[in-house]
């Protein structure tokens, strides 16, 4: 038997459901008005009112298929000086099943999906959808790839910060560029990605930084603090030694990536060669490939895919894979000469 507490809530997160999809549908906000519907649906269903939540899904039809941004419709861009956009926005072409990860980072991030579609119901109960997440790791490790899967998971644009042009030598001009964009994520619904976050958010007890980085920083905390937007907010950052203290606290999750263990590194090629006859040892080439980032086994599949049908060979063969991992050992260590 449900508790009193329950029954008085429940009617006052319905109506916030209905107040949100009114909202989203005001806004233009299509995948705002799809969640919050599918929402309403789930809670028929809890209600064990079947044919009425079958006639919903049925008049909300399926997923969204995938299409381009109509940026006719959106807010003009933010941009800094010289008129240079201070953000990338493109459509996701991946979801979490794109993606290979760790038992528990999955589960965590398919927490994170499911708290914000069920967002409308956690405020009506006083609660708040984790909506923040650090993700830290060297480069390659999938960082990036894993914010796209959580844009299309979500059916939601994936807005990249440009750092390189948010920050700027000019007094002044970063902390501005910084409160654009927060200023334009406020009037959407986006997955926003922060890459090389460490370049905004260093260690203000830094004596070789000048204050003009310290005073990005503090202006950077009071931005996300005060940012009440519907959008999921990620950080991406290869060196998280370098951040300052408090932005750590600022953010709800933090998720670990590392190089694939030898298992992942198996899943991982299985994936890229899903649509691809083959009868390789996988578990043999991931052994060839251990020590590789993400990143570098996805060049090596695909190289060996390249090269496969550039041979007018319907099957990608043992060859292919030998001369893209030589390839690629290659890449390195022309990489590890540059750097010494």
């Amino acid at each position: 038997m449900p508790s009193r507490a329950f029954r008085i809530l429940q009617p006052v997160a319905r109506s916030d459901l209905l107040k949100q999809m009114f909202a989203s549908y005001a806004k233009g906000d299509d995948a705002g008005f799809r969640r919050v519907a599918e929402e309403v649906i789930s809670d028929e269903r809890r209600k064990q009112h079947g044919v009425l939540a079958d006639q919903l899904q049925g008049l909300l039809g399926g997923p969204p298929a995938p299409r381009p941004l109509n940026v006719a419709t959106m807010q003009p861009l933010p941009k800094g000086r010289d008129d240079v956009p201070l953000v990338h926005i493109r459509s996701a072409d991946a979801t979490l099943d794109d993606v290979v990860l760790k038992p528990a980072s999955r589960a965590l991030l398919e927490e994170l999906v499911r708290e914000y579609r069920s967002a409308s119901v956690l405020h009506a109960h006083g609660l708040r959808p984790r909506s923040r997440a650090l993700f830290i790791g060297p480069p390659g490790t999938g960082k990036s790839l894993t914010a796209e899967a959580l844009a299309g998971e979500l059916g939601l644009p994936l807005l990249t910060v440009d750092i390189a042009t948010v920050v700027s030598s000019f007094l002044g001009e970063t902390s501005r560029n910084l409160a654009a964009i927060f200023s334009f994520c406020s009037r959407g619904s986006w997955v926003v990605l922060f890459d090389e976050f460490d370049a905004l958010a260093k260690e203000r007890s830094d004596e070789s930084e000048h204050g003009e980085l310290k005073r990005v920083v503090t202006a950077f905390l009071q931005l996300l603090d005060g940012f009440d937007g519907r959008s999921l907010i990620l950080a991406a950052s290869n060196h998280p030694g370098l951040m300052d203290d408090a932005v750590w606290r600022r953010f709800d999750e933090v998720i670990e990536f590392r190089c694939p263990t030898q298992a992942e590194i198996t899943s991982l090629i299985d994936l890229k060669l899903r649509a691809t006859r083959h009868r390789l040892p996988l578990t043999e080439l991931a052994r060839q490939m251990k020590g590789f980032t993400q990143a570098e086994i996805e060049i090596i599949c695909r190289d060996a895919l390249r090269h496969a049908v550039l041979g007018d060979r319907g099957v990608v063969a043992q060859d292919d894979f030998d001369n893209a991992i030589k390839r690629m050992e290659a890449r390195r260590l022309a990489i590890r000469r540059a750097r010494a």
